[in-house]
């Protein structure tokens, strides 16, 4: 057995959650262990009686690797890669959020060690100088080198993936759906097969058949935000995934950058997410010219002095060994 079947298998298991299997992964040597593991073992590991049952349980677990191979089989066939935490194509900058996912597919590319890399995101039906201002921002970064994460939606995500194209930059699209489901929105099933043919890359931590839902967009937002080194929100009203995904983004200690717009911009509907978080911890004001261009400099700055927290001063993760006994926090 290897890395990806039994760490595929443990996701096929109803009842073990991301962290549940992180859990165990800290407990044992590698994922392929936890299922030659006997009840002293699960017991010494601290798991409560009733999920000892479950991976103890001949039944659940060769459902579980029948399921696991099944998929890898069905991937293959469909030029879709299922990659998991410890491989060397795993988003960098991801691997150190809370909520990682074990397990990641996508289509496309995904580059090795990607660490320098930024989240453009913003409204559905943007206006038009905000859609030019993300347009400018997203060209900025590919300029600097940085690769383009988003989430594939209509409005500021489809200017940011189509623009880093435009500038030969490197993009990443992290989507609510499993990839053999239809492409949402289905206006950018063109860009979905454009950052594909690009050597881009179209990414879900879902299995391959999951439909699209909320819940699975607000998932996805946290992937954004926690693949990159900050968050440029572009526009956002009140409600809205932006400001999920910036929300994420300073709960992951990565900065968020909003545009200073002038007051009357700022207090527009299109904006009033931004205005409401504005000069928040973790939050800096991109400071516009009259024309809507920018000095990147200090954003860079930041984007930088957050990279070296996470690997130049040697970030220290939370340490999943020191939760209390596994599954009180179910």
């Amino acid at each position: 057995m290897d890395d990806l079947i039994c760490t595929l298998a443990l996701k096929k298991i109803k009842g073990l959650q991301n962290r549940h299997i992180f859990f165990l992964l800290k407990a044992f040597k590698n994922p392929c262990e936890i299922f030659s593991a006997d009840k002293s073992d699960f017991i010494r590991a601290g798991l409560k009686t009733e999920y000892i049952k479950i991976l103890t349980n001949s039944r659940i677990i060769k459902t579980a690797f029948f399921d696991a191979i099944k998929e890898i089989e069905e991937a293959s066939k469909n030029g879709i890669k299922i990659i998991t935490f410890n491989s060397a194509l795993y988003p960098s900058n991801l691997r150190l959020i809370k909520a990682a996912p074990p397990i990641l597919y996508y289509k496309g590319v995904l580059k090795e060690n990607l660490r320098f890399a930024a989240a453009v995101v913003g409204q559905r039906k943007p206006p038009d100088y905000a859609l030019e201002l993300a347009k400018n921002i997203t060209a900025r970064l590919c300029s600097y080198g940085y690769s383009i994460i988003s989430g594939l939606a209509l409005g500021i995500d489809a200017a940011a993936h189509g623009t880093a194209l435009k500038n030969n930059g490197y993009t990443v699209a992290y989507i609510g759906s499993g990839l053999l489901s239809p492409a949402y929105p289905p206006e950018n099933r063109d860009l979905y097969n454009e950052i594909i043919l690009n050597d881009g890359a179209i990414v879900s931590e879902l299995p391959l058949h999951e439909k699209i839902s909320s819940k699975n967009l607000v998932a996805r937002d946290r992937l954004q935000s926690g693949s990159g080194l900050g968050t440029f929100a572009v526009s956002s009203p009140v409600k809205s995934g932006t400001m999920k995904t910036c929300n994420f983004s300073i709960k992951q200690k990565r900065p968020v950058f909003v545009p200073e717009y002038n007051l009357e911009l700022m207090n527009s509907h299109d904006n009033l997410g931004l205005k409401s978080i504005f000069g928040a911890v973790g939050v800096s004001g991109l400071k516009l010219n009259k024309d809507f261009s920018f000095d990147a400099t200090e954003a860079l700055d930041e984007m930088m002095s957050a990279y070296n927290k996470m690997y130049a001063e040697k970030f220290e993760e939370d340490d999943l060994s020191a939760q209390p006994s596994l599954f009180d926090f179910v």
